[in-house]
């Protein structure tokens, strides 16, 4: 396998300094026990396996920072870079031990097919990472900007997902494709973290992403397309009216309020995911309708909701309320209003260029095919014939092949998409429908 070679443009922070280095690898695979983390592997190319830790070994501090549970070792281990000094202490055979040592940088991502470059982008008092990979040697590209789903997940592990999976198809077909952090993810530096920060934040980081394609050196500006998964279609209108870009593509998104779209999810969901029957699920929604009103529309604080008897439960198991915490459903509680609050239909009417939306048939996560087609009549009633709808069989929503909800929900169990699972008909619809525009 040839090695290739990597750019690593560095923006100054100063007249005389540069950007910091890259994030540290732990390079471990750990679970929580009552003390800590116990860490199941050592990677032999990571910051542990240079400490001489050793599987088993039940971590309980870095650096000063108590580890009790996967969130903190994730907050404490997400600051460290290459070359920091590493204080480790660790239970291990029923001794408490430390050690003392430097933090191992990343490796850069290496690819056979694709020309792989890391650049710094400036978003307000700091920098997001962005990694944009281009078919080798190639020049005047067109390019893709993705936007995935709502999580916290670094761009670094894109290529081990179905992100990937489709990507690489991309990439073989010609395109150039741009990823950027989300605020505070991988390498990014004085940045908010992705769990505290809001709707408004995420769109601006977005838009950054897409300014910073189109200075790219190897692209054709009058080609420039978005793509946006599942929350990212959501994001992706807000990013292209902004913007004039020769298209965009979504897959598994939505466009009703939210509040009015996570009554229909949960009457799919809970009884495929949770075994509950249809008239459990219907108790549920009567009580749930309510509290997503007073939420969404009313605006009451998850605080205010805790105090109506009848909510108290709901509030703690579904809006995920913890004192002390803003995490809710994986970001900050105020993201979610947000979402409610766009008015996705006006978003969409005002773009004037081609638009192609695609759905799942076995996607139980998106799961009603009224938001696709919502999408691509607000489209086409603004600018005829500019959106076409596509429902591609045996798609779930992390591109698995599936062929219904049930199998869809057990390959997402097994971690399909990571093993091979990816359905190539997703892939094929995007870059036919690229090529014809």
């Amino acid at each position: 396998m040839k090695k290739l070679w990597f750019v690593l443009v560095c923006f100054s922070l100063t007249a005389s300094a540069q950007m910091p280095p890259r994030k540290a690898i732990m390079g471990v695979m750990a679970k929580p026990v009552a003390n800590g983390i116990v860490a199941d592997s050592i990677l032999a190319s990571g910051s542990f396996a240079a400490l001489h830790l050793q599987k088993g070994d039940v971590i309980t501090s870095i650096n000063g920072n108590a580890i009790a549970s996967m969130e903190a070792y994730s907050k404490a281990a997400s600051s460290i870079r290459a070359g920091d000094k590493m204080n480790v202490q660790f239970i291990r055979n029923n001794k408490t031990m430390d050690v003392n040592g430097i933090a191992v940088m990343r490796p850069f991502e290496q690819s056979d097919i694709a020309d792989v470059q890391y650049d710094w982008v400036k978003f307000r008092n700091g920098y997001l990472r962005a990694i944009t990979r281009k078919p080798k040697g190639k020049t005047n590209l067109p390019a893709i900007l993705l936007i995935p789903g709502y999580g916290c997940g670094s761009i670094e592990s894109y290529m081990t997902s179905y992100n990937g999976k489709i990507l690489t198809e991309w990439l073989k077909a010609g395109y150039a494709v741009v990823t950027i952090e989300k605020s505070g993810l991988g390498d990014s530096y004085n940045c908010v973290p992705c769990s505290e920060v809001d709707l408004a934040t995420d769109i601006e980081s977005f838009d950054a992403g897409y300014n910073y394609m189109e200075q790219l050196s190897f692209v054709d500006k009058s080609r420039l397309y978005i793509w946006g998964h599942s929350m990212g279609g959501i994001i992706a209108p807000e990013i292209a009216k902004r913007h004039r870009p020769k298209g965009v593509m979504v897959f598994g998104t939505t466009f009703r309020p939210w509040s009015e779209f996570l009554l229909e999810m949960h009457r799919v969901q809970k009884p495929l995911l949770e075994n509950q029957t249809y008239t459990q699920t219907e108790d549920f929604m009567r009580i749930i309708q309510k509290i997503y009103y007073e939420f969404f529309i009313l605006k009451k604080t998850r605080e205010e909701l805790l105090k109506n008897p009848e909510y108290k439960d709901l509030v703690v198991s579904e809006l995920g309320y913890k004192e002390g915490s803003n995490d809710m459903w994986g970001r900050h509680w105020a993201f979610w209003p947000q979402i409610d609050s766009l008015n996705l239909a006006q978003s969409w009417h005002t773009l004037n260029c081609p638009v192609l939306v695609l759905h799942g048939a076995a996607d139980y996560e998106s799961c009603s095919i009224v938001e696709p087609m919502l999408v691509t009549k607000t489209v086409n009633e603004a600018h005829p014939g500019n959106a076409t709808m596509q429902v591609i069989p045996e798609l779930d929503h992390f591109m698995m092949k599936s062929k219904n909800w049930e199998e869809a929900r057990d390959n997402f169990n097994r971690q399909q998409y990571a093993k091979g699972n990816f359905n190539l008909a997703i892939a094929d619809a995007t870059i036919n429908w690229l090529k014809a525009h």
